[in-house]
């Protein structure tokens, strides 16, 4: 048989994916945390204080990040996930937490759900890759903000998208090659197929600056020693190894005008 024309599409991959990506990987909830190997949230201080403030996560997942900034101070939470899977994780990881969160199944570029000057913080970990629409997500980031709200994203840096994971880390794929197909293999009992854009930093900063934030933070985090990563199954001891070479987060932080 042929191999599908089709392209990836990211919310069944993720329905598929959420069970055992919730069983076997998952993401840390204790600390909000932006990456792999990254200084935990308490020093880079990329949110400031969040207390009484209205957050909206982008790409929620299975609630980790969420329970992370209720533990932060913040009063009114939300969450929008493609996957309908991942959001039961994450009712269920808010109840056993003893935490409340609005829950959306919808896509990180269509807001319609939220209120313009409805939220203060809108923040993302490690799920703006899976957006082909930078502009329309930023635009509807923007409508939802109040003026002079913060908005801070992590994704994975295009260096490590389009380096090999084992030594020397070769160059594999252009860097300036935004678009990515890729096979999450191994998690499941079949191979998941899903598509990712990894925009360069300057790329990420102009989408910023085009819709019209006041960009205050780029930052590349240097990697710290946590052997966490390892024991979670994100990484083997060369992909480990790499992140000491080459950068795996990049932080964008703004504010609305």
């Amino acid at each position: 048989m042929a191999p599908s024309t089709s392209p990836p599409d990211n919310r069944a991959a993720w329905d598929a994916l959420a069970g055992a990506y919730q069983e076997h990987v998952g993401w840390p909830d204790e600390a909000l945390t932006w990456g792999f190997r990254c200084p935990p949230e308490s020093e880079l201080r990329v949110l400031g204080d969040l207390t009484g403030a209205r957050v909206l996560v982008l790409g929620c997942g299975g609630g980790q990040d969420l329970v992370a900034l209720a533990r932060m101070g913040a009063a009114r939470l939300s969450g929008i996930d493609i996957s309908d899977e991942q959001l039961v994780h994450a009712g269920a990881r808010l109840a056993a937490a003893g935490r409340k969160a609005r829950l959306v199944q919808g896509s990180a570029d269509d807001l319609r759900r939220f209120r313009s000057g409805s939220v203060d913080v809108v923040a993302s970990v490690q799920a703006l890759n899976y957006v082909e629409r930078l502009d329309r997500c930023f635009a509807e980031v923007y409508r939802v903000l109040v003026p002079g709200g913060r908005f801070a994203f992590s994704v994975l840096h295009a260096a490590d998208a389009s380096t090999a994971e084992t030594h020397p880390h070769a160059w594999h794929r252009s860097y300036f090659a935004a678009q990515a197909d890729w096979t999450w293999d191994g998690l499941t009992e079949d191979a998941v197929e899903l598509r990712s854009w990894y925009p360069t930093v300057a790329g990420w900063a102009t989408a910023m600056i085009d819709a019209g934030f006041e960009l205050e933070r780029l930052i590349e985090p240097a990697p710290i020693d946590d052997r966490s990563w390892i024991d979670r199954g994100w990484l083997d001891e060369a992909s480990y190894a790499k992140l000491d070479l080459v950068p795996a987060t990049l932080i964008v932080a703004g504010r609305r005008r």
